[in-house]
């Protein structure tokens, strides 16, 4: 759901064991960029995914990637339990969502609110922003929700988000031995980056019930 133009060659390396991968998107310009990675391997889908039909039970395997804590707030759990109906029972929906109260960012909170008076007071008033993608991730304990037709399990798949990540790891052997201890704190304490961090992976297997949207 959302596949976009499949940009990553390790995206490629998600379905290549599969006969065909449905590449779902709103943006024609996008599904063109995936047809020319993957051509007839794809299936393509131009639209809304809460339009388009999809027979239950339909896929072994459903994912989405950094797309429903953009949807209407309201409507996320519609779409987490049409993908849990269209998907075989038992098999994954991987879903990679935001934590919308991270650890770091909890810390650089007096930070931010310092430049934002600084600027206040030197400029006047703070200049207004440019519009942004509509953004309103739920928080974490949000996805037990899914519990009553799913198996529910939640994982951290990246812990920084890429300006964070720049900062913070050093781009040479410093920075590969950094993001080494913490790819073992994460395998070791998986539950507390999960909810204390930036990038949760959530994976839910339907085990039965009404998953109707």
């Amino acid at each position: 759901m959302a596949s976009g133009p499949i940009v990553f060659d390790e995206y490629l390396e998600y379905s290549k064991n599969f006969e065909k991968r449905h590449c779902v998107d709103l943006s024609e310009v996008a599904l063109e960029g995936a047809r020319a990675r993957i051509g007839d391997h794809g299936v393509y889908h131009c639209g809304s995914f809460f339009d388009l039909e999809f027979d239950d039970d339909f896929f072994d395997c459903a994912l989405s990637l950094h797309t429903i804590y953009h949807m209407d707030a309201g409507r996320q759990e519609i779409a987490v339990r049409k993908l849990l109906r269209v998907t075989k029972p038992g098999h994954p929906v991987i879903v990679v969502y935001t934590s919308p109260r991270t650890l770091l960012a909890k810390l650089l909170m007096p930070w931010r609110w310092f430049k934002q008076t600084v600027k206040r007071i030197l400029v006047g008033r703070l200049e207004p922003k440019e519009p942004e993608l509509y953004f309103s991730p739920h928080p974490i304990d949000w996805w037990r929700r899914f519990e009553d037709i799913a198996d529910v399990q939640i994982f951290p798949w990246r812990s920084f988000d890429t300006p964070h990540q720049q900062v913070l790891f050093p781009n040479n052997a410093l920075g590969r031995w950094m993001f080494d201890r913490l790819f073992a704190l994460e395998d070791r304490f998986p539950r507390f980056f999960a909810r204390n961090f930036q990038w949760p992976m959530i994976v839910l297997r339907r085990t039965g019930g009404d998953s109707s949207d």
